[in-house]
C-alpha cells in the first residue's frame, strides 16, 4: 500500500492513498455523531437519513438513480462520533461520485413530509431494536454506565423523535457539515492528481475555521444491573472502561481477543464447551474522544442466568489473576494483524478508516500494527489488570 498524501482544502483535511485496480473508494466523515445530538437525541442520526432525501438541485428520486448511475455503493452510516458518507465506484466516476457527495454535504434539504416519512421509518427501526431482548439489555446498560451526551442510544428513543421537527434537523446539518469538522478520504486507483483537482472542483463551497469542541464525556453507575423479560434466554452484558489512549486501547484489545469471542478464548471455551450454557459469545471495543468501553456479551438458557453471569465474571478475573501464556498472545497479535492486512486490501474499510481515525486522533492501521508486534507480554496483561479494577457494570436479562 503507498503512502497516504495530506493536504487541506478550503480547511477541509483530504487524505490521498494509491491501491492499484479499477475501484476508488471515497469516505467523507464529519464530526457530528450522536454525541452532538444535544436536547434532541437521536438528530444526528435522523440528519443520516435526510441527506439521501434531495437536495437543492436533486429531489429524493434523482439523487438515488444518480448513484445508482454511477454503479457504485452508496451509502452513510452514523455513530456516537461520526457521520459518514461513503461511495466506492470505478475510477473514472470519481469525480462524478465526488460531485453528488458535495451536494449531499452543502445542499441537503429537510421537507416537511420527507421528514415525516423517515421519522416513521426510524421510529420503527427503534421499536423492533427494543422487541430484541439483547438490544434492550445493551441500552439499559450503556445508559446506566454512561451520562449526558453518551447516554442515549444512537438512534434516539420514540419520544425525542417524535418531538423532533424538520426545521431543528435542518439547523443541525448546516451547523455541523462545514470543514472544520471533516476529513475526506480516497483510496483506490485513481491518480493523486486527478483526484485533488476534482476534489478542489466540488468542494469549494466551504471556508476554513475552528472546529468546536465536544461533550465531555462522563461515567454513571457500577455494579450490576439485573432486568426481567428475557423470552425464553438469559443474557449478559459486562461493559468496561478502558482508558482512551491508543497504545492502551491496543493492549486492552489484544486482552479482549484472549478473554473473548473466537473459538479459541477462554470465554467461548467456558461458556460453550465446558459449562455448555449456549453458544452466543461477543467481546468488542467501542471509543471515542475521551472514552473506551469494552462490551462482553454472551446468553443461555434461562435457568441458567446465575451460571451465566458467574461464568462471564470469573472468566475475566481469572485472566486478570493468572496472565496470559505466550501462545495465546501469539494467536492474539496474529489475528489483530490479519485484521489490519484484510484493512489494508479493503479500499472501502481502509478510506472509512482513515476519514474517522484522522478526525479522532487514532494512529493510521500501519502504526497501530507496529504497536501490537512490540508491545512487550507485561504491559498487555497490566492492562486487563487495570481496567477490570476500575468501573465496570455487569447486566443480566432474564425471566
Amino acid at each position: 500500500m503507498n503512502r497516504v498524501h495530506k493536504f487541506r482544502s478550503r480547511g477541509l483535511r483530504v487524505l490521498l492513498q494509491h491501491s492499484p485496480g479499477p475501484l476508488t473508494s471515497i469516505a467523507l466523515s464529519v464530526r457530528a455523531g450522536a454525541r452532538f445530538d444535544g436536547a434532541h437525541p437521536g438528530i444526528a442520526h435522523m440528519a443520516e437519513h435526510m441527506l439521501f432525501q434531495g437536495t437543492a438541485s436533486l429531489d429524493q428520486v434523482a439523487l438515488n438513480r444518480r448513484a445508482a448511475e454511477l454503479g457504485g455503493e452508496h451509502n452513510a452510516d452514523t455513530g456516537y462520533e461520526t457521520i459518514s458518507l461513503t461511495f466506492e465506484v470505478f475510477n473514472e466516476d470519481v469525480g462524478d461520485a465526488l460531485g453528488l457527495l458535495a451536494e449531499q454535504f452543502y445542499h441537503s434539504q429537510v421537507s416537511e413530509d420527507r421528514f415525516r416519512k423517515e421519522r416513521r421509518v426510524v421510529i420503527d427501526e427503534i421499536r423492533g431494536r427494543m422487541d430484541d431482548p439483547p438490544e434492550r439489555l445493551h441500552a439499559r446498560a450503556w445508559s446506566r454506565f454512561f451520562r449526558g451526551a453518551l447516554s442515549h442510544p444512537v438512534c434516539g428513543s420514540v419520544r425525542s423523535l417524535q418531538e423532533m421537527q424538520a426545521r431543528d434537523v435542518s439547523a443541525f446539518i448546516r451547523r455541523n457539515f462545514i470543514h472544520a469538522h471533516s476529513v475526506l478520504a480516497v483510496v483506490g486507483g485513481i491518480g493523486a492528481a486527478a483526484a485533488r483537482a476534482a476534489i478542489q472542483k466540488h468542494f469549494s463551497a466551504g471556508a476554513g475555521g475552528a472546529a468546536r469542541g465536544e461533550p465531555r464525556a462522563t461515567f454513571g453507575s457500577n455494579g450490576v444491573v439485573r432486568m426481567r423479560g428475557g423470552g425464553g434466554q438469559a443474557y449478559v452484558t459486562k461493559l468496561i472502561a478502558v482508558p482512551p489512549v491508543a497504545r492502551r486501547l491496543i493492549a486492552v484489545g489484544l486482552a479482549l481477543d484472549i478473554v473473548g469471542s473466537d473459538p479459541d478464548s477462554r470465554l467461548f471455551q467456558e461458556v460453550r464447551e465446558r459449562l455448555g450454557l449456549g453458544y452466543e459469545v461477543s467481546a468488542t471495543l467501542d471509543w471515542g474522544a475521551g472514552w473506551a468501553v469494552a462490551i462482553i456479551s454472551a446468553s443461555a438458557a434461562r435457568g441458567a442466568a446465575q451460571r451465566l453471569l458467574d461464568a462471564v465474571d470469573n472468566t475475566c478475573r481469572r485472566a486478570a489473576a493468572e496472565g496470559f501464556s505466550s501462545d495465546e498472545l501469539l494467536r492474539a497479535r496474529k489475528k489483530l494483524r490479519y485484521r489490519y492486512a484484510s484493512l489494508a486490501e479493503s479500499r472501502y474499510d481502509r478510506a472509512l478508516a482513515l476519514a474517522e481515525g484522522t478526525l479522532l486522533g487514532f494512529p493510521l492501521p500501519e502504526e497501530a500494527e507496529r504497536i501490537v508486534s512490540r508491545m512487550p507480554h507485561a504491559e498487555i496483561e497490566a492492562a486487563w489488570r487495570s481496567v477490570l479494577q476500575g468501573r465496570t457494570l455487569t447486566a443480566l436479562l432474564a425471566d
